[in-house]
């Protein structure tokens, strides 16, 4: 899938996750998966359960909401932290998570709190809050008069996985929070270190400059590579939309129109010679918006194309109902609405290019968001 390219880790879990929540449900040992502290660990001494509580979600309410926001937050984070960093992160958030958990339960168990729900809260909500303090909002709206940006969405997504069995899920989350927290402080923590040049197996240091083993990290991505595959980016739409324009027009236009060698004619040789050809034709009466000599070079046609730009422009209306609903359409589509193009802007193209059909003009109009100066442009990279 291309939502996952450079987010291999996030992968990972949502495939492990899935599989162990599936397996658990078949196999009828989704009981084996919750820690609890009364009798688990007091009386049967069953510590495996605090290493694995966090593998499995016991349901698969909870394990939709725990995958969609996996999805939306990890997947961000993995690409901006990068994978081994994400890795570090998510087994310190788990650990930590954990042990403020198994903490909280021994020291509240006599006000009801015995157990921790299964599943990784601790990693998910301590995603939540690296993505809070990291990532920045990309549009608010108002809702009840309440000013929201799109991170509700998300919230709203693990506001039903806290309310999912509480008071366990309340507490799992708010350990996750937490360990988000202290993961992002510069508080210093006795950490083990693996370098021989330290000559020291604890260093103090915080939490997130920790970085697993580099030989652990490329060792575990040659064991998982074969399971999670790769991910190919998007792929790109053939289709032109308003305000869409291709990449390759900038970097031609940079260029100067030359190829390889200068092999290529320039733009000035093949627009000389198309006037040359149309001077013996029947010439084409200007138009009254956009009277004046026919252009003879790039750049007289460059900046009557501008002048016709800037006269369509004054020429508007911003206060009309028309204008109104196409700012209201842009506003909530984030793109200008598709219309048909003026007999102005046909006109003006047309007496730039006598020989040009009005088909092949309006198509350069459209794929340039109807700017005339953008669509002369597209035209002579065409013809070149």
């Amino acid at each position: 899938m291309s939502g996952f390219q450079n987010a291999g880790v996030t992968k990972g879990m949502m495939i492990i996750l899935g599989l162990s929540s599936l397996s658990a449900s078949l196999l009828d040992i989704k009981p084996y998966l919750h820690l609890q502290l009364v009798p688990h660990l007091t009386k049967y001494h069953q510590f495996w359960r605090i290493a694995t509580h966090p593998l499995a979600f016991a349901n698969s309410t909870e394990l939709l909401m725990g995958e969609l926001l996996l999805y939306n937050v990890g997947v961000g984070i993995e690409r901006a932290f990068g994978s081994r960093k994400y890795a570090s992160s998510v087994l310190v958030s788990s650990l930590l998570s954990t042990f403020i958990a198994s903490f909280t339960i021994i020291l509240c168990y006599a006000f009801g709190l015995n157990a921790i729900p299964a599943g990784p809260y601790g990693i998910i909500f301590s995603l939540l809050w690296q993505q809070y303090r990291t990532v920045p909002s990309f549009y608010h709206f108002r809702l009840f008069g309440i000013d929201v940006s799109n991170k509700a969405f998300t919230w709203i997504l693990a506001l039903q996985l806290v309310l999912s069995s509480p008071p366990a899920s309340i507490l799992a989350a708010l350990s996750g929070l937490l360990a988000g927290y202290i993961y992002r402080t510069d508080t210093l923590f006795p950490l083990p270190s693996l370098s021989f040049s330290r000559r020291r197996l604890l260093v103090r240091r915080s939490l997130k400059t920790y970085r697993i083993p580099l030989s652990l990290h490329l060792l575990l991505s040659r064991l998982f590579s074969p399971i999670v595959g790769t991910s190919l980016p998007p792929r790109r739409s053939n289709r032109v939309l308003p305000g869409q324009i291709t990449e390759t027009r900038g970097s031609t236009t940079a260029t100067g129109g030359e190829g390889v060698g200068g092999t290529r004619p320039t733009l000035r040789s093949l627009l000389a010679g198309r006037l040359s050809g149309a001077t013996t034709a029947t010439p084409v009466a200007p138009n009254v918006g956009t009277a004046g000599p026919i252009p003879t070079t790039p750049q007289q046609a460059r900046a009557r194309a501008a002048r016709v730009e800037e006269t369509r422009t004054e020429e508007r209306e911003p206060g009309s109902a028309t204008a109104a609903m196409g700012e209201w359409v842009s506003e909530m589509t984030g793109r200008s609405g598709a219309r048909a193009p003026t007999e102005d802007e046909i006109a003006a193209i047309s007496n730039m290019f006598p020989n040009l059909g009005r088909e092949a003009i309006v198509r350069a109009l459209q794929r340039n968001d109807y700017n005339t100066a953008q669509a002369v442009e597209a035209l002579l990279e065409e013809s070149a």
